[in-house]
Protein backbone atom coordinates (compact mmCIF):
# COMPACT_ATOMS: atom_id res chain seq x y z
CA UNK A 1 0.00 0.00 0.00
CA UNK A 2 1.73 3.93 -1.05
CA UNK A 3 1.92 6.07 1.54
CA UNK A 4 0.62 9.75 -0.14
CA UNK A 5 1.21 13.21 1.38
CA UNK A 6 -1.79 15.67 0.22
CA UNK A 7 -1.59 19.27 1.08
CA UNK A 8 -5.59 20.28 1.06
CA UNK A 9 -5.93 23.55 2.42
CA UNK A 10 -9.51 22.93 1.31
CA UNK A 11 -10.83 20.19 3.00
CA UNK A 12 -14.28 19.43 4.94
CA UNK A 13 -16.71 17.55 4.71
CA UNK A 14 -20.64 18.39 3.92
CA UNK A 15 -19.35 21.08 1.95
CA UNK A 16 -19.04 22.05 -1.78
CA UNK A 17 -16.97 23.89 -3.98
CA UNK A 18 -12.98 23.91 -2.84
CA UNK A 19 -13.74 22.07 0.64
CA UNK A 20 -16.18 19.49 -0.98
CA UNK A 21 -12.90 18.43 -3.56
CA UNK A 22 -10.29 18.20 -0.81
CA UNK A 23 -12.89 15.90 1.27
CA UNK A 24 -13.91 13.61 -1.23
CA UNK A 25 -10.84 13.05 -3.07
CA UNK A 26 -8.87 12.23 -0.22
CA UNK A 27 -11.41 9.93 1.29
CA UNK A 28 -11.35 8.35 -2.30
CA UNK A 29 -7.44 7.87 -2.60
CA UNK A 30 -7.79 6.88 1.28
CA UNK A 31 -9.56 3.55 0.12
CA UNK A 32 -6.58 2.07 -1.78
CA UNK A 33 -3.85 3.93 -0.07
CA UNK A 34 -2.32 5.58 3.30
CA UNK A 35 -3.07 9.17 3.28
CA UNK A 36 -1.54 12.10 5.18
CA UNK A 37 -3.57 15.08 4.72
CA UNK A 38 -2.08 18.49 5.82
CA UNK A 39 -4.77 20.84 6.13
CA UNK A 40 -6.20 24.26 7.89
CA UNK A 41 -7.01 23.59 11.73
CA UNK A 42 -9.90 24.94 11.80
CA UNK A 43 -11.23 22.22 9.68
CA UNK A 44 -10.91 19.85 12.26
CA UNK A 45 -13.67 19.49 14.35
CA UNK A 46 -16.30 18.67 11.28
CA UNK A 47 -13.65 16.02 9.82
CA UNK A 48 -12.98 14.22 12.64
CA UNK A 49 -16.95 14.65 13.35
CA UNK A 50 -17.71 13.19 9.93
CA UNK A 51 -14.86 10.92 8.97
CA UNK A 52 -16.26 7.90 7.33
CA UNK A 53 -15.08 4.28 9.60
CA UNK A 54 -14.60 2.80 6.65
CA UNK A 55 -10.93 4.91 5.71
CA UNK A 56 -10.61 5.80 8.98
CA UNK A 57 -7.65 3.43 9.85
CA UNK A 58 -6.01 5.07 5.89
CA UNK A 59 -6.16 8.66 6.54
CA UNK A 60 -4.25 10.67 9.02
CA UNK A 61 -4.94 14.23 9.21
CA UNK A 62 -2.45 17.12 10.58
CA UNK A 63 -3.36 20.54 11.17
CA UNK A 64 -1.78 23.91 10.76
CA UNK A 65 -3.18 27.63 10.46
CA UNK A 66 -1.25 30.55 10.80
CA UNK A 67 -0.43 33.51 13.62
CA UNK A 68 -3.82 35.63 14.10
CA UNK A 69 -2.00 38.83 12.85
CA UNK A 70 -1.90 36.70 9.74
CA UNK A 71 -5.18 34.99 9.93
CA UNK A 72 -7.31 38.43 10.26
CA UNK A 73 -6.24 39.54 6.93
CA UNK A 74 -8.13 37.12 5.62
CA UNK A 75 -11.44 38.21 5.48
CA UNK A 76 -10.11 41.86 4.20
CA UNK A 77 -10.05 42.50 0.46
CA UNK A 78 -7.44 40.37 -1.41
CA UNK A 79 -6.21 39.53 1.88
CA UNK A 80 -6.89 35.64 1.02
CA UNK A 81 -4.53 35.21 -1.24
CA UNK A 82 -1.88 36.40 0.79
CA UNK A 83 -2.78 34.26 3.69
CA UNK A 84 -2.80 31.35 1.66
CA UNK A 85 1.09 32.28 0.41
CA UNK A 86 1.42 32.86 3.82
CA UNK A 87 -0.38 29.27 4.94
CA UNK A 88 1.76 27.04 2.33
CA UNK A 89 4.98 28.97 3.35
CA UNK A 90 3.89 28.14 6.84
CA UNK A 91 3.51 24.29 6.44
CA UNK A 92 6.95 23.85 4.85
CA UNK A 93 8.32 22.98 8.16
CA UNK A 94 5.61 20.36 8.42
CA UNK A 95 5.86 18.97 4.69
CA UNK A 96 9.68 18.19 5.86
CA UNK A 97 8.94 16.72 9.42
CA UNK A 98 6.41 14.28 7.75
CA UNK A 99 8.52 13.43 4.82
CA UNK A 100 11.44 12.30 7.26
CA UNK A 101 8.75 10.32 9.28
CA UNK A 102 7.07 8.43 6.46
CA UNK A 103 8.95 8.14 3.22
CA UNK A 104 6.43 9.25 1.32
CA UNK A 105 5.92 7.57 -2.18
CA UNK A 106 4.14 11.05 -3.98
CA UNK A 107 3.14 14.46 -2.81
CA UNK A 108 0.14 15.42 -4.39
CA UNK A 109 -0.96 19.54 -4.32
CA UNK A 110 -5.22 19.82 -3.86
CA UNK A 111 -7.08 22.32 -3.60
CA UNK A 112 -6.92 25.82 -4.35
CA UNK A 113 -5.81 24.56 -7.74
CA UNK A 114 -4.32 27.45 -9.61
CA UNK A 115 -1.33 27.29 -11.64
CA UNK A 116 -0.48 31.20 -10.83
CA UNK A 117 -0.49 29.97 -7.18
CA UNK A 118 2.81 28.97 -5.16
CA UNK A 119 2.94 25.22 -3.92
CA UNK A 120 6.40 24.34 -2.37
CA UNK A 121 5.81 20.44 -2.57
CA UNK A 122 7.71 20.58 -5.71
CA UNK A 123 11.13 21.78 -3.53
CA UNK A 124 10.96 18.11 -1.93
CA UNK A 125 12.61 14.95 -3.11
CA UNK A 126 9.19 12.73 -2.68
CA UNK A 127 7.55 12.48 -6.55
CA UNK A 128 5.39 15.39 -6.91
CA UNK A 129 1.62 15.70 -8.52
CA UNK A 130 0.53 18.86 -9.28
CA UNK A 131 -2.89 19.62 -9.66
CA UNK A 132 -6.03 19.32 -10.12
CA UNK A 133 -4.54 23.11 -11.31
CA UNK A 134 -6.81 25.83 -13.50
CA UNK A 135 -6.18 29.43 -14.53
CA UNK A 136 -5.56 29.14 -18.30
CA UNK A 137 -9.38 29.92 -18.89
CA UNK A 138 -10.12 33.08 -20.15
CA UNK A 139 -13.20 34.91 -21.97
CA UNK A 140 -13.19 34.68 -25.90
CA UNK A 141 -11.33 38.01 -27.26
CA UNK A 142 -15.02 38.40 -29.37
CA UNK A 143 -16.19 38.83 -26.25
CA UNK A 144 -14.40 41.42 -24.24
CA UNK A 145 -16.38 44.62 -25.72
CA UNK A 146 -19.24 43.39 -23.43
CA UNK A 147 -17.13 43.23 -20.17
CA UNK A 148 -16.50 46.46 -17.92
CA UNK A 149 -13.37 47.69 -17.79
CA UNK A 150 -11.74 46.41 -15.08
CA UNK A 151 -12.44 42.76 -16.47
CA UNK A 152 -11.15 43.34 -19.57
CA UNK A 153 -8.03 44.87 -18.28
CA UNK A 154 -8.09 41.61 -15.66
CA UNK A 155 -8.45 39.41 -18.83
CA UNK A 156 -5.61 40.94 -20.72
CA UNK A 157 -3.38 40.49 -18.02
CA UNK A 158 -4.50 37.20 -18.26
CA UNK A 159 -3.71 36.60 -21.55
CA UNK A 160 -0.56 38.23 -20.82
CA UNK A 161 0.92 35.51 -17.93
CA UNK A 162 -0.78 32.46 -20.00
CA UNK A 163 1.39 33.63 -23.19
CA UNK A 164 4.38 34.16 -20.46
CA UNK A 165 4.17 31.36 -18.57
CA UNK A 166 7.08 29.29 -19.88
CA UNK A 167 8.93 32.49 -18.14
CA UNK A 168 7.16 32.35 -14.39
CA UNK A 169 8.63 30.61 -11.94
CA UNK A 170 5.29 29.89 -10.51
CA UNK A 171 4.88 27.35 -13.44
CA UNK A 172 8.40 26.47 -14.36
CA UNK A 173 9.47 24.71 -10.91
CA UNK A 174 6.62 22.63 -10.22
CA UNK A 175 6.26 22.27 -13.99
CA UNK A 176 9.74 20.66 -13.97
CA UNK A 177 9.53 18.65 -10.56
CA UNK A 178 5.76 17.43 -11.28
CA UNK A 179 5.76 13.48 -11.90
CA UNK A 180 2.40 14.14 -13.33
CA UNK A 181 0.36 17.94 -14.12
CA UNK A 182 -3.39 17.28 -13.38
CA UNK A 183 -5.45 20.03 -15.70
CA UNK A 184 -9.26 20.71 -15.21
CA UNK A 185 -9.44 21.94 -18.83
CA UNK A 186 -8.20 21.87 -22.37
CA UNK A 187 -7.22 25.88 -22.14
CA UNK A 188 -5.46 25.42 -18.92
CA UNK A 189 -3.40 22.26 -19.98
CA UNK A 190 -2.43 24.64 -23.21
CA UNK A 191 -0.67 27.05 -20.92
CA UNK A 192 1.84 24.93 -19.84
CA UNK A 193 5.06 25.10 -21.60
CA UNK A 194 5.32 22.54 -24.18
CA UNK A 195 8.39 20.91 -22.68
CA UNK A 196 6.19 19.78 -19.91
CA UNK A 197 2.84 18.44 -21.78
CA UNK A 198 4.16 14.82 -21.77
CA UNK A 199 2.94 15.40 -17.82
CA UNK A 200 -0.33 16.68 -18.35
CA UNK A 201 -3.44 14.37 -18.10
CA UNK A 202 -6.56 16.45 -18.17
CA UNK A 203 -9.45 16.21 -15.59
CA UNK A 204 -11.92 18.23 -13.52
CA UNK A 205 -11.57 18.40 -9.86
CA UNK A 206 -15.23 18.74 -9.77
CA UNK A 207 -18.45 15.60 -8.99
CA UNK A 208 -21.97 15.30 -7.66
CA UNK A 209 -22.30 13.00 -5.01
CA UNK A 210 -25.17 10.08 -5.30
CA UNK A 211 -27.64 11.80 -3.18
CA UNK A 212 -28.04 14.02 -5.89
CA UNK A 213 -30.19 11.40 -7.63
CA UNK A 214 -32.69 11.47 -5.09
CA UNK A 215 -34.80 14.14 -7.03
CA UNK A 216 -36.25 12.56 -9.77
CA UNK A 217 -35.71 13.03 -13.40
CA UNK A 218 -36.45 16.45 -15.27
CA UNK A 219 -39.40 17.45 -15.50
CA UNK A 220 -41.55 16.68 -12.73
CA UNK A 221 -43.88 19.70 -13.80
CA UNK A 222 -47.37 20.85 -12.42
CA UNK A 223 -48.16 22.80 -16.15
CA UNK A 224 -47.12 21.03 -19.21
CA UNK A 225 -47.83 23.73 -21.33
CA UNK A 226 -45.51 26.59 -20.60
CA UNK A 227 -41.33 25.35 -21.41
CA UNK A 228 -39.38 26.66 -18.53
CA UNK A 229 -35.87 27.81 -19.36
CA UNK A 230 -34.12 28.30 -16.03
CA UNK A 231 -30.30 29.85 -15.24
CA UNK A 232 -29.05 29.11 -11.92
CA UNK A 233 -25.71 30.82 -10.46
CA UNK A 234 -23.82 34.39 -10.25
CA UNK A 235 -24.67 37.32 -11.92
CA UNK A 236 -21.77 38.49 -13.19
CA UNK A 237 -20.50 39.33 -16.76
CA UNK A 238 -18.64 36.02 -17.19
CA UNK A 239 -21.42 34.26 -16.80
CA UNK A 240 -23.22 35.96 -20.08
CA UNK A 241 -26.83 35.95 -18.83
CA UNK A 242 -27.54 39.02 -21.31
CA UNK A 243 -26.85 36.63 -24.35
CA UNK A 244 -29.97 34.70 -22.86
CA UNK A 245 -32.27 37.62 -22.61
CA UNK A 246 -31.27 38.75 -25.61
CA UNK A 247 -31.95 35.33 -27.23
CA UNK A 248 -35.93 35.34 -26.23
CA UNK A 249 -36.73 38.35 -28.68
CA UNK A 250 -36.07 35.62 -31.61
CA UNK A 251 -37.87 32.88 -30.24
CA UNK A 252 -41.83 33.60 -31.56
CA UNK A 253 -44.77 34.64 -29.14
CA UNK A 254 -46.80 31.42 -30.11
CA UNK A 255 -44.04 29.62 -28.16
CA UNK A 256 -45.32 29.61 -23.92
CA UNK A 257 -41.62 30.11 -22.62
CA UNK A 258 -40.77 31.19 -19.07
CA UNK A 259 -37.45 32.10 -18.27
CA UNK A 260 -36.41 31.89 -14.48
CA UNK A 261 -32.67 33.09 -13.49
CA UNK A 262 -31.62 32.38 -10.02
CA UNK A 263 -28.70 33.96 -8.62
CA UNK A 264 -27.42 37.50 -7.84
CA UNK A 265 -24.66 39.57 -8.36
CA UNK A 266 -22.86 42.69 -10.00
CA UNK A 267 -24.41 42.28 -13.00
CA UNK A 268 -28.31 41.89 -11.93
CA UNK A 269 -29.33 45.49 -12.70
CA UNK A 270 -27.96 45.44 -15.65
CA UNK A 271 -29.89 42.18 -16.57
CA UNK A 272 -33.49 42.99 -15.30
CA UNK A 273 -32.78 46.40 -17.41
CA UNK A 274 -32.31 44.83 -20.56
CA UNK A 275 -35.57 42.23 -19.70
CA UNK A 276 -37.20 46.01 -19.62
CA UNK A 277 -36.12 47.27 -22.51
CA UNK A 278 -37.08 44.71 -24.76
CA UNK A 279 -40.39 44.38 -22.86
CA UNK A 280 -39.85 40.93 -21.33
CA UNK A 281 -41.17 41.11 -17.97
CA UNK A 282 -44.15 38.52 -18.91
CA UNK A 283 -41.42 35.75 -20.21
CA UNK A 284 -38.64 36.42 -17.57
CA UNK A 285 -38.70 36.45 -13.44
CA UNK A 286 -35.83 36.95 -10.88
CA UNK A 287 -35.11 34.52 -8.09
CA UNK A 288 -32.52 35.35 -5.82
CA UNK A 289 -30.16 33.56 -3.83
CA UNK A 290 -31.84 30.49 -2.30
CA UNK A 291 -31.13 27.18 -0.81
CA UNK A 292 -30.15 24.44 -2.61
CA UNK A 293 -32.49 21.80 -1.86
CA UNK A 294 -34.97 24.78 -3.57
CA UNK A 295 -32.45 25.73 -6.53
CA UNK A 296 -32.77 21.63 -7.04
CA UNK A 297 -36.65 21.69 -6.91
CA UNK A 298 -36.83 24.39 -8.94
CA UNK A 299 -34.49 22.80 -11.42
CA UNK A 300 -36.82 19.45 -11.20
CA UNK A 301 -39.86 22.27 -12.69
CA UNK A 302 -37.64 23.50 -15.41
CA UNK A 303 -37.02 21.78 -19.60
CA UNK A 304 -34.23 23.36 -20.60
CA UNK A 305 -31.25 24.90 -18.65
CA UNK A 306 -28.97 27.43 -20.28
CA UNK A 307 -25.58 27.79 -19.32
CA UNK A 308 -23.53 30.23 -21.42
CA UNK A 309 -20.94 31.19 -19.49
CA UNK A 310 -17.68 32.63 -21.04
CA UNK A 311 -15.33 30.99 -18.40
CA UNK A 312 -15.58 28.06 -16.65
CA UNK A 313 -13.32 25.57 -14.84
CA UNK A 314 -16.15 22.48 -13.10
CA UNK A 315 -19.50 24.50 -12.72
CA UNK A 316 -21.21 22.94 -9.98
CA UNK A 317 -24.76 24.55 -11.26
CA UNK A 318 -23.96 22.79 -14.55
CA UNK A 319 -23.60 19.30 -12.69
CA UNK A 320 -26.38 19.72 -11.07
CA UNK A 321 -28.96 20.96 -14.07
CA UNK A 322 -27.59 17.45 -15.58
CA UNK A 323 -27.65 15.50 -12.23
CA UNK A 324 -31.54 16.19 -12.26
CA UNK A 325 -32.41 14.99 -15.89
CA UNK A 326 -31.98 18.83 -17.72
CA UNK A 327 -31.04 18.97 -21.53
CA UNK A 328 -28.48 21.65 -21.58
CA UNK A 329 -27.44 24.71 -23.78
CA UNK A 330 -23.99 25.96 -23.38
CA UNK A 331 -20.61 27.05 -25.04
CA UNK A 332 -18.33 24.67 -26.69
CA UNK A 333 -15.86 26.38 -24.61
CA UNK A 334 -13.82 26.26 -20.97
CA UNK A 335 -15.07 23.41 -18.91
CA UNK A 336 -18.29 22.80 -20.97
CA UNK A 337 -16.42 21.24 -23.50
CA UNK A 338 -15.79 18.67 -20.20
CA UNK A 339 -18.93 18.49 -18.65
CA UNK A 340 -21.10 18.02 -21.41
CA UNK A 341 -20.64 15.74 -24.45
CA UNK A 342 -23.09 16.28 -27.94
CA UNK A 343 -25.50 13.61 -26.02
CA UNK A 344 -26.52 15.97 -23.48
CA UNK A 345 -25.83 19.63 -24.79
CA UNK A 346 -26.28 21.52 -27.60
CA UNK A 347 -23.22 23.51 -27.67
CA UNK A 348 -22.75 26.89 -29.51
CA UNK A 349 -19.79 28.01 -31.52
CA UNK A 350 -17.82 30.76 -29.84
CA UNK A 351 -19.19 33.53 -32.05
CA UNK A 352 -19.51 37.14 -30.58
CA UNK A 353 -22.30 39.32 -28.57
CA UNK A 354 -24.46 39.66 -31.97
CA UNK A 355 -24.78 36.36 -33.38
CA UNK A 356 -24.89 34.18 -29.80
CA UNK A 357 -28.63 35.12 -29.33
CA UNK A 358 -29.29 33.89 -32.27
CA UNK A 359 -27.70 30.88 -32.20
CA UNK A 360 -29.14 30.64 -28.70
CA UNK A 361 -32.55 30.95 -29.67
CA UNK A 362 -32.27 28.50 -32.46
CA UNK A 363 -31.40 25.96 -30.35
CA UNK A 364 -33.97 27.05 -27.54
CA UNK A 365 -36.66 26.50 -30.74
CA UNK A 366 -35.56 23.24 -31.88
CA UNK A 367 -35.70 21.87 -28.20
CA UNK A 368 -39.14 23.21 -27.52
CA UNK A 369 -40.00 21.54 -31.21
CA UNK A 370 -38.80 18.42 -30.25
CA UNK A 371 -40.04 16.98 -27.38
CA UNK A 372 -38.21 14.07 -27.77
CA UNK A 373 -35.04 15.44 -28.55
CA UNK A 374 -35.55 17.39 -24.94
CA UNK A 375 -36.01 13.36 -23.30
CA UNK A 376 -33.56 12.27 -24.36
CA UNK A 377 -30.52 14.90 -23.78
CA UNK A 378 -31.53 14.85 -20.46
CA UNK A 379 -31.46 11.31 -19.80
CA UNK A 380 -28.04 11.50 -21.58
CA UNK A 381 -26.93 14.27 -18.89
CA UNK A 382 -28.03 12.64 -16.05
CA UNK A 383 -26.14 9.21 -16.88
CA UNK A 384 -23.31 11.25 -18.07
CA UNK A 385 -22.71 12.97 -14.58
CA UNK A 386 -23.84 9.10 -12.54
CA UNK A 387 -21.16 7.81 -14.51
CA UNK A 388 -18.45 10.08 -15.19
CA UNK A 389 -18.33 13.13 -12.65
CA UNK A 390 -18.93 11.00 -9.77
CA UNK A 391 -16.54 10.93 -6.57
CA UNK A 392 -15.87 7.35 -6.98
CA UNK A 393 -14.60 8.27 -10.81
CA UNK A 394 -11.96 10.39 -9.29
CA UNK A 395 -10.81 7.41 -6.88
CA UNK A 396 -10.35 5.27 -9.67
CA UNK A 397 -8.77 8.07 -11.75
CA UNK A 398 -5.96 8.57 -9.41
CA UNK A 399 -5.33 4.78 -8.46
CA UNK A 400 -4.89 4.08 -12.59
CA UNK A 401 -2.36 7.23 -12.40
CA UNK A 402 -0.63 5.47 -9.21
CA UNK A 403 0.00 2.83 -10.68
CA UNK A 404 1.43 4.33 -13.73
CA UNK A 405 4.00 6.08 -12.25
CA UNK A 406 5.10 3.13 -10.10
CA UNK A 407 5.65 1.51 -13.35
CA UNK A 408 7.93 4.19 -14.53
CA UNK A 409 9.42 4.34 -11.16
CA UNK A 410 10.40 0.66 -11.30
CA UNK A 411 11.37 0.94 -15.02
CA UNK A 412 14.13 3.80 -14.17
CA UNK A 413 15.24 2.10 -10.75
CA UNK A 414 16.07 -1.24 -13.09
CA UNK A 415 17.35 1.32 -15.73
CA UNK A 416 19.60 2.97 -13.08
CA UNK A 417 20.30 -0.89 -11.55
CA UNK A 418 21.95 -2.07 -14.89
CA UNK A 419 23.35 1.01 -15.74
Amino acid sequence: MRTILVSAYACEPLKGSEQGVGWNWVLQMAKYNNVHVITRANNRIPIETHLPADVAENITFHYYDTADVIRKLKNRAKGLYFYYFCWQVGITPLVQKLIRQYHFDYSMHLTFGSMWMPTFLPFFKTPFIWGPIGGGDGEPTSFLKQLPIKQRMMQYGRWMMNRTSFLNPAVIVPGYRATAILTRTDNSADVIPKIFRPKVRTILETAMESEIFTFGTAPEKEDDKTIKLVFTGRLTPSKNVLSIVRALRFIPLSYPIQLTIIGSGSEKSSIKQEVEKYRLQDRVQFISEVSRNKVLRELTQSDIYLFPSLREGGSWALMEAMAIGLPVICLNWSGMTVITDDASAIRLPVTNPEQMPKDMAQAICRLIEHPEVRCKMGLAARKRIKNVFNWEAKGEFMETLFSELDAKKQLIGRGTKHG
